[in-house]
């Protein structure tokens, strides 16, 4: 039971760090298109690499405990 809402928190927190992810994809390949300077604060980027970080953590050892 505990096991399975954990899980589920896991699974949102995949999600949300996946569109994280494709969020700052797209503002960089706008910027790139549009010939600005894409820059990101001290927390957006910080956010950003927590985000990767969990996505390749997930892809190696699974969502799941």
């Amino acid at each position: 039971m505990v096991i399975d809402i954990v899980n589920k928190i896991l699974l949102f927190m995949f999600f949300a760090s996946s569109l994280n992810v494709i969020r700052n994809i797209f503002f960089l390949s706008r910027s790139f298109y549009e010939k600005e300077r894409f820059v990101l604060e001290k927390q957006p980027l910080l956010f950003l690499a927590i985000s990767i970080a969990y996505i390749l953590m997930c892809i190696a050892n699974g969502i799941t405990i």
